[in-house]
């Protein structure tokens, strides 16, 4: 019969805990800093002409095949919500809002991903073949379609991870283990930034596109920070532990 140290369990139990939650905490960080390095590189959208213009899915075509870290800086933009979606397990917990969130994020994380492959390697395929026929206007078919598909679920994926986003911070409200200031810091920017995309898109802001407007780089760069104060409170609380 082999007797178990229940001290020396709890201990280990204790150390991997924390050791979970540094990793966590550290796949946040890359995320954002992924999600940051993408969002500073991409690529001017320069003069977009009206949605019903001839021209406007032959100026998207021309910017990217233009653009040459078009791939790369979609790489990256698509890595960093999946980091946040494995990261985010250490802020679960048995509340409503934490087991919503995490399924809003994790759902998000995976629709944005297909969203990325469509816009950043997908799409250069089919701009690229356009440019070969010269932008003629049924050589950008297959290009349209690619677009279309890539920004409607683009955006609909980045409204799931804004919600993921606030149904956590109000997890983080009613999470009184935490420490108040991490509690209230981390929780109330948190509920605004992801109900902000909600009620952008409801409002229309992010047309024409959400790959195309003006206003989802600076929403993708705030979420980003908002991972990084979240990794950070991360950190600290399990150093404290």
């Amino acid at each position: 019969m082999v007797v178990v140290n229940s001290g020396d369990t709890s201990a280990e139990a204790g150390t991997a805990a924390t050791a979970h939650r540094l990793l966590s905490a550290a796949l946040l960080a890359a995320g954002s800093g992924l999600v940051l390095w993408g969002a500073a590189r991409y690529p001017a959208a320069g003069i977009v002409p009206p949605a019903d213009s001839a021209e406007r899915f032959q100026v998207f075509a021309e910017n990217i095949v233009a653009g040459a870290d078009w791939r790369a800086v979609h790489a990256a933009l698509l890595a960093g919500p999946l980091l946040w979606a494995l990261g985010a397990v250490a802020l679960t917990g048995r509340t409503g809002f934490a087991r919503t969130g995490m399924v809003a994020l994790t759902t998000g994380a995976a629709g944005w991903a297909v969203a990325l492959v469509l816009y950043g390697f997908a799409a250069p395929l089919a701009a690229e073949s356009a440019a070969a026929a010269a932008f003629r206007p049924e050589s950008l078919d297959g290009f349209r379609v690619t677009h279309e598909a890539a920004v409607r679920l683009g955006l609909v994926s980045w409204l799931l991870l804004g919600a993921g986003v606030a149904a956590l911070s109000a997890a983080a409200l009613t999470a009184r283990r935490l420490r108040a200031p991490l509690r209230f810091g981390v929780g109330v920017p948190g509920v605004f930034i992801g109900l902000w995309p909600i009620a952008a898109g409801a409002a229309g802001l992010f047309r024409p596109g959400f790959f195309t407007g003006a206003l989802w780089l600076p929403t993708a760069a705030v979420t980003a920070v908002w991972f990084v104060l979240t990794a950070a409170a991360i950190g600290w609380t399990s150093w404290q532990d």
